[in-house]
């Protein structure tokens, strides 16, 4: 190229609102629900670390009554089309995936991207999170990490043999690290890291300029800080490094927000278009408030150009109609049964763990997780048949000397034909024996 023209971008993405905060286990299941019902009707992206992360979360996401589908590698290619079409159409909100979601795709309106592990490097997170807030509208990037995370990413690292590879595995390592413990603006450290220097210092839209939402602070303790006190209404995030505000849109009649909504979804799939193409969150807001009665009147209405209104025009008209006299969404519908209650039904008719997988669509390994949560929960009880008694004998003797905490010890001082599955099933009995007698 000769001479070209040079278009120069920050990395500072200043509608974006980066939270991170150190959790265990159970504060995360609890966050992680708050936060999906803290955006309720906007699309949501939840990143797991494993399949079988992503598996557990939907499940558990179902027991919680918000529906949710799963995205990973070792789906069929047509179960992973059909996922990835249903969430694009607005048809189900919130997509938990693993990595392997996310390339080549482009949702406008996805409210908040969460992740439910520690990021392997920056640039993961930065690319993952940044498919939050496309459209230029505030969103929140959430990361709940987990100590345990940072043993797991040094434990890969430790098994790469090229040198040169695990140097810079160290090096990302360190830096992430680095990212999530110090109390620096996130924004900020994000530019840094990418060689841009901002000339401010404090962004506004972070957990460590602002502190956290009043949504994420667990009762009944309620922390009042001098940070916290600044925290930016949802649709109202100060920019100091930008100068920009933006505004919170004024209130629209979420039945006919939700009408239109629904509409926007029979329009996508019969036409195989993705809903945000169809039509904007952001010009649906401007119909509700307009509610235009002719096509003249839609032409004034933000978004839309003469294009759209020839497409989409008398339909949107007819539905506000339809509105007007009094028609209303459907009401979702809610699966018959819950992961745990189907399970149980699927285990009483004499499935297999591997039938059982085969039916719900799940790893094996789900299955027996959820199925050892169930016993541990005194919900199932304990079935010889599903471990073979030398080994369930010693699984016990290994227990007994080890203890029930950490199933890793149990897993590494037990023959390797002993399966994990196997150690787990024979210590959630263990537990629940325990915790009855205690």
């Amino acid at each position: 190229l000769r001479d070209p023209h040079k278009c120069i971008a920050s990395f500072h993405r200043p509608n974006l609102r980066y939270i991170v905060k150190e959790v265990d286990a159970r504060a995360q299941d609890s966050l992680l629900v708050k936060a999906i019902r803290n955006y309720a009707d906007s699309n949501v992206i939840v990143y797991a670390p494993t399949i079988n992360k992503v598996e557990e979360t939907v499940d558990f996401l179902a027991e919680q009554g918000i529906s949710a589908i799963a995205y990973h590698g070792k789906m069929d290619s047509d179960t992973r089309r059909r996922n990835q079409e249903r969430w694009m159409s607005d048809e189900v909100r919130v997509l938990v995936g693993t990595i392997a979601f996310g390339l080549g795709i482009n949702k406008a309106a996805v409210r908040t991207v969460i992740h439910l592990s520690l990021p392997k490097s920056i640039e993961q997170y930065y690319q993952e999170a940044g498919r939050a807030g496309r459209d230029g509208l505030p969103a929140d990037c959430l990361m709940l990490w987990q100590k345990r995370d940072a043993g797991l990413l040094a434990y890969f690292i430790d098994q790469v043999e090229d040198e040169a590879e695990k140097q810079r595995g160290w090096e990302r390592y360190h830096l992430i690290r680095s990212f999530v413990e110090a109390k620096r603006c996130r924004h900020r450290e994000i530019c840094l890291h990418f060689g841009e220097t901002p000339k401010w210092q404090t962004c506004g839209a972070c957990d460590v300029c602002t502190g956290e939402p009043d949504w994420m602070v667990l009762a009944p303790e309620r922390r009042k800080t001098k940070a916290a006190t600044v925290v930016p209404a949802r649709r109202e995030v100060a920019q100091r490094g930008r100068g920009m505000l933006l505004k919170p849109s004024a209130e629209v009649d979420p039945e006919l927000r939700e009408y239109l909504r629904e509409w926007r979804r029979t329009i996508s799939k019969e036409t195989n278009t993705a809903a945000f193409i169809i039509l904007h969150d952001t010009s649906l807001d401007e119909l509700c408030r307009a509610r235009p009665t002719s096509l003249a009147a839609l032409l004034q209405v933000q978004g839309f150009g003469l294009r759209k209104a020839e497409l989409y025009g008398q339909q949107i008209l007819d539905a506000l109609s339809r509105f007007k006299d009094g028609a209303r969404a459907a009401q979702p519908v809610l699966p018959k049964t819950r992961p745990a209650e189907e399970t149980l039904h699927l285990l009483a008719e004499g499935n297999s763990f591997e039938q059982i997988a085969k039916i719900r669509g799940r790893q094996i390994s789900t299955v027996i997780g959820m199925v050892a949560e169930l016993v541990e929960k005194g919900q199932l009880e304990f079935q010889l048949d599903w471990v073979e008694e030398t080994r369930r004998l010693r699984i016990e003797a290994a227990c007994a000397s080890l203890g029930l905490q950490w199933l890793k010890p149990l897993r590494e001082a037990l023959p390797a034909e002993i399966t994990h599955n196997e150690i787990r099933l024979v210590v959630a009995r263990l537990r629940r024996e325990q915790g009855s007698v205690a």
